[in-house]
C-alpha cells in the first residue's frame, strides 16, 4: 500500500513566502551519531567543518566544508557523519508560508503521524522553488544570513521574529538566484577535474590560487574554465576561494587565539589591510568583533 503524499504542493511567488523559524543551532556532531527520520518542515543543513553523507529519499548526496543541505517535509532521510573526530554543523528548522504551528514536535513520530503539520512545499512556475537537496557550494552572504538566524533565534531579543523572516527570505532569494545562474550545467568531460579543484582549494585555501593556476589544473583555457567553474559550483572561481577563505578565516577567528594578522596570513592573504577590508565586506563587522561576538554567543 503507498505511503501517502501528506507535503502539499503548493503555487507561489516569492512575494508569498512569509517563513517562520522553528528552531536554529549550531551544533557538532561525531561520527557515532546520525539521523533516520522525517520531519514536519523543512531545515538548512549547513556543514561548517567536516563532512556528512544525506540520503533523501534514498539518494545519496555527500556535502563536505561549505555545502548547504535542504531537508524536506515527508520524505525520510538519514544523515551521517563521515569526519574525524567530528563535524561542526549549522542547521535552522522553518516553514515557508508561517502554515505549521510551531507548538508541535518538528521530528515525526511515525506511530502518531499528524498529516496537516506538514509544511507545504512552494511552488513557482509550476516547479519546486528550490528543486535540489545538495548545494555544494554557498557564498559568504549566505553563511553570514544562517550565523545571524541561529544568533537571533537564540538570544530572543525583542523583534526577533521579524529579522529572522527578513534573514531567511533574503537567504532563499539567494539560493533561488544561485540556482538560475547555474542552471547551465558544466561539461561533463571537466565535472570530475573541476569538483577536484574545488575540494583542492578548501584544502589548501592559503595558495595563491590565480586563475592561471586552475586553468592548468583543468587543462583548458582560463576563461573556459570560470565559466564551467560556475555553471558547476554557482559562483565564479575567484568568489570561491574567497569564500573559502572566509570560512576557515572564521573557524580560527572561533576556536584559536591566533592574531588577526596571523590568521590572514594562514588563510593566503599577504596584505593584513586588504584581508580586513575583505572579511568586513563579506560579515558586516571587522574581524576583531566577529570574534567577541562568536565567543559571548
Amino acid at each position: 500500500m503507498a505511503t501517502p503524499f501528506y507535503a502539499v504542493p503548493r503555487p507561489c511567488s516569492l512575494r508569498d513566502l512569509s517563513p517562520v523559524i522553528h528552531w536554529a543551532q549550531h551544533h557538532v556532531r561525531t561520527p557515532a551519531y546520525h539521523w533516520h527520520r522525517r520531519i514536519y518542515d523543512f531545515e538548512l543543513l549547513f556543514v561548517k567543518h567536516g563532512e556528512i553523507r544525506a540520503i533523501i529519499g534514498g539518494e545519496p548526496h555527500i556535502a563536505r566544508t561549505g555545502a548547504l543541505l535542504l531537508l524536506p517535509p515527508w520524505i525520510p532521510h538519514v544523515v551521517e557523519v563521515l569526519s574525524e573526530p567530528h563535524a561542526e554543523l549549522l542547521g535552522v528548522h522553518f516553514d515557508f508560508f508561517d502554515g505549521a504551528a510551531a507548538n508541535h514536535n518538528i521530528i515525526v513520530d511515525e506511530l502518531q503521524i499528524n498529516p496537516l503539520a506538514f509544511s507545504a512545499v512552494p511552488f513557482l512556475q509550476d516547479k519546486p522553488l528550490l528543486p535540489g537537496y545538495l548545494y555544494p557550494n554557498v557564498s559568504g552572504r549566505i553563511v553570514s544570513l544562517l550565523e545571524g538566524i541561529a544568533q537571533e533565534w537564540n538570544e530572543r531579543r525583542s523583534g526577533y521574529d521579524t529579522a529572522c523572516k527578513a534573514m531567511l527570505l533574503h537567504l532563499v532569494t539567494l539560493l533561488v538566484r544561485q540556482g538560475n545562474e547555474s542552471a547551465q550545467q558544466a561539461h561533463p568531460k571537466y565535472e570530475q577535474l573541476l569538483l577536484s579543484l574545488a575540494e583542492e582549494i578548501r584544502t589548501h585555501c592559503s595558495r595563491n590560487w590565480t586563475c592561471a593556476e586552475m586553468a592548468k589544473y583543468v587543462l583548458v583555457h582560463e576563461d573556459y574554465m570560470s565559466r564551467q567553474f560556475k555553471a558547476l559550483m554557482g559562483v565564479g572561481p575567484n568568489k570561491f576561494v574567497q569564500s573559502v577563505r572566509h570560512q576557515e578565516a572564521k573557524r580560527l577567528l572561533r576556536e584559536t587565539d591566533h592574531t588577526v594578522e596571523w590568521i590572514s596570513g594562514a588563510v593566503g592573504y599577504e596584505d593584513f589591510h586588504y584581508f580586513s577590508r575583505i572579511f568586513k565586506r563579506w560579515e558586516g563587522m571587522s574581524a576583531m568583533q566577529f570574534r567577541k561576538l562568536s565567543r559571548m554567543i
